[in-house]
Formats: structure tokens, C-alpha cells, sequence
């Protein structure tokens, strides 16, 4: 018992900078998808762009954005992470929804 705990232990441990590196691919990936989504590039999506965001982050299954796309939730989604609701979705925006 307590060398299968360790053993799960050691392998979190070996595990968590490859979930990092992970997130941080991520989270580059999004960054990019949301500079090609921002068709007017004023750093905010609208949204269609939020949408074609959306659909960037599921072709490479980051976050919840395949799970978006095939129940077709882009408003839910947008109308979730518009925190001040000026139809409007900032990085800012996207960030604080992470932790929702």
C-alpha cells in the first residue's frame, strides 16, 4: 500500500512539467488563434470572431472549444465570457473566464 502511494506520487511528480509545458503550448496556441480571429486587430473579438476563435481552439483541442463547437454554444459561451456584456470579448476577459 504505501509503495503503490509513492509510487503514484512520483509519477505526478514526473508528470506535472509536461502538464505545464502543456498548458503553456496552450496557451500560445490560443494567443495566436485569438490574433487570427481579431479580424480588425483592435485586440477585442466580436461575436464572429469569437466564433472563428472558437472553432481555432477546438482544431487544436484546447480547452472546452470542441465541446463548444459541437453543442453549437458559441453565444452561451461568448455571453459567459463578455464579463461586462458590451458584446465584446477582451483577452482579459478570456483569462479571468479560466477560472470559472
Amino acid at each position: 500500500m504505501r509503495l503503490s502511494i509513492l509510487v503514484s506520487i512520483s509519477t505526478l511528480a514526473m508528470a506535472a512539467p509536461a502538464l505545464a509545458l502543456n498548458a503553456a503550448a496552450d496557451n500560445k496556441a490560443a494567443q495566436e488563434n485569438f490574433s487570427q480571429a481579431d479580424g480588425n486587430e483592435d485586440g477585442q473579438l466580436t461575436k464572429s470572431e469569437f466564433r472563428k476563435f472558437i472553432n481555432a481552439n477546438a482544431a487544436d483541442d484546447i480547452g472546452r472549444a470542441s465541446m463548444i463547437k459541437r453543442f453549437g454554444a458559441y453565444d452561451t459561451a461568448f455571453g459567459r465570457v463578455d464579463a461586462n456584456k458590451d458584446g465584446l470579448v477582451t483577452p482579459k476577459e478570456l483569462a479571468a473566464s479560466q477560472g470559472k
